[in-house]
């Protein structure tokens, strides 16, 4: 089952023995990013799967309520952002 919440969320219900990889290989997760699977940086609860101190998102079997999260790069520096905004204030 399927729930679309937004563009940037999709909550769906998997078996509990699948891992952080198969959940990124289902047509529907695939729909959210343009890259391959193997460059993608990932995390569970806001813990990344790095292999280094949590599992690898092919060894991580996801849990009842866990979150699969699919971290992207940021456009901007978000200190560097705070201090642009913070002169454009005072010069105002």
């Amino acid at each position: 089952m399927q729930k679309k919440i937004d563009s940037n969320f999709l909550e769906l219900q998997v078996s509990e023995s699948i891992t952080a990889q198969e959940v990124l290989q289902l047509p529907e997760v695939k729909k959210l990013y343009n890259q391959d699977i193997n460059s993608l940086r990932v995390g569970v609860n806001g813990e990344e799967l790095d292999g280094k101190y949590k599992a690898t998102p092919a060894n991580h079997r996801m849990s009842h309520g866990e979150r699969l999260e699919i971290y992207r790069s940021l456009n901007q520096d978000p200190k560097q952002r705070r201090q642009n905004k913070a002169k454009a204030a005072k010069k105002r």
